[in-house]
């Protein structure tokens, strides 16, 4: 496999992986909405949607990656909401979480470059 290629599949699963932390943001602010709500149906609608989208994009990459390896780079999933709920939701995270999040981010690394 060439290396453009591997580069495409994996920005195809890091799309995956960032479409699903859209899917939470839009499930935060259905949550945040009033119930049953116009706005209530359509942010969950709008989740719906992005996780068919994530499906597709998962299914691809299931394609051209071990599962293992594809699942490993799920864990990204977790900077990706974090990253969104301090910057949309103005949420704040301790410095555990930060520790945290940067041991699994290098955990991933560590166990992806083995391969």
């Amino acid at each position: 496999m060439s290396t453009r290629s591997r580069v495409k599949q994996l920005l195809v699963l890091h799309i995956a992986i960032l479409i699903y932390s859209c899917s939470a943001v839009l499930i935060k602010f259905a949550a945040i909405a009033d119930i049953f709500s116009f706005s209530f149906f359509l942010f969950y609608c709008l989740a719906l949607v992005a996780l068919i989208f994530y499906a597709l994009f998962w299914q691809q990459s299931l394609k051209h990656f071990k599962l293992s390896f594809a699942y490993m780079n799920r864990s990204f999933g977790m900077l990706w909401t974090v990253l969104f709920g301090i910057t949309i939701f103005e949420e704040t995270i301790g410095v555990y979480a930060i520790i945290g999040i940067l041991l699994i981010i290098v955990g991933v690394i560590v166990l992806v470059t083995d391969d």
